[in-house]
């Protein structure tokens, strides 16, 4: 194998690190969790647990970290990445570990403690329907339901809700410096070649 091989078959490795394999993880990260199926960061519920959605839009984990309220499409392809068979708030026990690794990660809002430990958050209302999802872990089994509990009242509070907040994975700066040295490494490489 020669130079110019051997940096391009280093460039996919790293490509292939930062891209995922093709299959998702659910990455615990203190307050926050990644999925790296989507590359999201997803804020824990109980950081924003018993807040307004004006309150959360106004938080800095909005204004200043560059957090924004999820869709429901994008929470329903969390549940999915976590392990969820389904999104139709159908009982199943194959759905309780997925519910299990999401209560442990972005945290229990409701009847924590209980074998009904539950956690729920908004998320972004489309104007037809507003969606809250929510995931429980029970003796009956697990099930992820999107249902209309949040209403247009944005001052609304609610104790046992927080927020699914999202934003993008940032990539590094020494990453980006990475890739850009092996870009010019080869093509370098491929100048002397041809020289």
């Amino acid at each position: 194998m020669n130079f110019p091989t051997k940096l391009v078959s280093a460039s996919a490795l790293v490509l292939s690190l930062l891209g995922g394999n093709g299959y998702a993880a659910l990455v615990d990260n203190g307050n926050s969790m990644i999925d790296t199926g989507t590359g999201l960061v997803w804020l824990d519920l109980t950081v924003t647990q018993g807040l307004s959605w004006n309150q959360a839009e106004a938080s800095s984990y909005v204004t200043v970290d560059g957090y924004v309220h999820a869709t429901e499409t994008q929470v329903e392809t969390l549940f999915l990445n976590a392990g969820f068979l389904t999104t139709n708030n159908v009982n199943n026990p194959l759905n309780d570990p997925a519910a299990a690794d999401l209560l442990a990660f972005l945290g229990c809002t409701q009847f924590c403690g209980t074998v009904n430990a539950t956690g729920r958050g908004f998320a972004d209302w489309d104007g037809t329907q507003t969606v809250r999802p929510n995931y429980h872990t029970s003796g009956l089994g697990a099930g992820a339901a999107t249902v209309s509990l949040f209403t247009a009242n944005k001052d609304l509070l609610d104790a046992t809700a927080g927020h699914f907040l999202v934003k993008a994975v940032p990539i590094p700066a020494s990453v980006w410096l990475f890739g850009s040295g092996l870009l010019g490494l080869v093509g370098i490489a491929r100048r002397r070649r041809t020289a």
